[in-house]
């Protein structure tokens, strides 16, 4: 079903709108009440006449201050004009003397009416006694703050309504920051919440879209990595058989050979040694695909002093029946490690399989044990053959042995400089 694109700036739009007529209507009611009530107040002749008396007061204190006569219309009006919203009208004698409104060509022409003099309070001049009316708009103050006092209610509710409609819209704009930072602490899983049909809206679509694409592409990648494992994997274990027939019948023919020395010797122990290469790199091959495709390793917690020592003894004990030497230094912690009993084994096996094939039988082996309260090292140093250190570069044995030490928490380092061979395996030590 199709939606109709409700874009922000529509949205905004008609939120304006209704503001603006909720607010006016309050505007206008607002209005009506407090001009009903001002008007049932101020406009009665109770209060008329307080206000007229206050202000008599009031300019009967200015003119006996500054000591003013009839005649100081200047300073008459300044008052007027400070005072604001009313009319000042002054007679001395019958004659107009001061007004407000009208021109200075009445003064002394304008008589006093008897609704002035009904009106009019007695005031004291310098120059004698005179009558003063005052007439003001004294409501007009109170109205037009009236007026401010509605028109900033009115306001303050437009406000409200536009703030309170656009919070809505705030909540969703925080929602998709908040998910797009919970996709990129790498929660791909996790789905974008989309609400609506506006911009924020198709934002939020484009996003998730955009994940549910690269989840997809991460998908087909580990496919072909997959496959790609596997058929590594088979087609490793389908080389071992051939290569294991290759072989015995290369031993065969070193057995049954003729006279020593000749040339069809040296090409059966050339072919001998590059049959047993290329199963070593099929062995590797096929450990190193194994475990990427094992799932993540079953720790136990063991005694290094029982586990390791039994693991070195067995591997010691091989060296010295092939004629090498081995030292050892350290002792063994009375900590305990956590490992996979079986990848351990692996590991070791890795090891000693190096030390076999690239370790010259004439120089020591070193076997060194370092501890502290954190960590657990087995360090392994040797000579290189110079003569075997061509043959295999693949480095499939090393990254087996890194591989399985990590799947176990651990890590493995080597280093080569010049002709010796160093490595180090590290375990945290933990709690029983």
């Amino acid at each position: 079903m199709a939606h109709r694109k409700f874009t922000l700036t529509k949205k905004l739009a008609l939120l304006i709108m209704v503001a603006s007529i909720v607010s006016g209507v309050i505007f206008l009611t607002l209005q009506k009440i407090t001009d009903d009530l001002l008007e049932g107040y101020l406009s009665s002749d109770e209060y008329y006449h307080e206000e007229s008396a206050r202000y008599i007061q009031k300019f009967s204190k200015y003119v006996s201050e500054n000591e003013l006569s009839t005649s100081d219309r200047k300073a008459f009006g300044e008052w007027v004009k400070k005072e604001n919203y009313i009319n000042l009208t002054i007679f001395k004698d019958q004659e107009l003397q001061y007004d407000s409104i009208y021109s200075e060509s009445d003064y002394g022409k304008e008589k006093l009416t008897q609704y002035a003099q009904n009106h009019s309070h007695p005031v004291k001049f310098r120059d004698g006694e005179g009558r003063v009316i005052i007439d003001g708009f004294y409501s007009s103050r109170y109205y037009n703050l009236a007026f401010t006092l509605d028109l900033l209610g009115a306001t303050l509710i437009f406000l409200i309504i536009v703030l309170f409609g656009i919070r809505q819209s705030l909540r969703y704009l925080k929602t998709i920051h908040q998910e797009i930072h919970i996709l990129e602490g790498g929660e791909l899983d996790y789905e974008m919440t989309i609400k609506g049909h506006d911009e924020l809206a198709m934002i939020a679509k484009s996003i998730e879209d955009l994940r549910k694409a690269f989840l997809d592409k991460l998908k087909a990648i580990e496919e072909l990595q997959a496959e790609s494992r596997s058929l590594v994997t088979e087609m490793s274990h389908d080389m071992r058989t051939p290569l294991t027939s290759l072989i015995m019948n290369l031993e065969f023919a070193k057995k049954e050979g003729g006279e020593a020395g000749t040339s069809k010797d040296r090409y059966v122990a050339n072919a001998y040694d590059k049959a047993l290469q290329l199963k070593s790199l099929s062995d590797n091959l096929f450990a190193y695909f194994l475990l990427e495709r094992e799932y993540e390793a079953d720790l136990e917690t063991v005694a290094v002093k029982e586990v390791i020592y039994d693991l070195i003894s067995d591997q010691i004990a091989i060296l010295h029946q092939e004629h090498f030497r081995v030292h050892i230094s350290g002792e063994l912690p009375e900590t305990y490690i956590n490992v996979n009993l079986e990848e351990l084994g692996r590991v070791f096996d890795n090891v000693m399989s190096n030390l076999f094939k690239y370790a010259d039988p004439e120089e020591e082996i070193s076997i060194t044990f370092v501890s502290d309260q954190d960590i657990f090292e087995i360090h392994v140093s040797n000579m290189i053959k110079l003569a075997d250190i061509t043959p295999e570069s693949n480095g499939l044995g090393e990254r087996s042995i890194a591989r399985m030490m990590s799947r176990m928490q651990g890590q493995f380092h080597s280093i080569q400089k010049n002709s010796k061979y160093y490595i180090v395996l590290r375990f945290w030590n933990t709690k029983m």
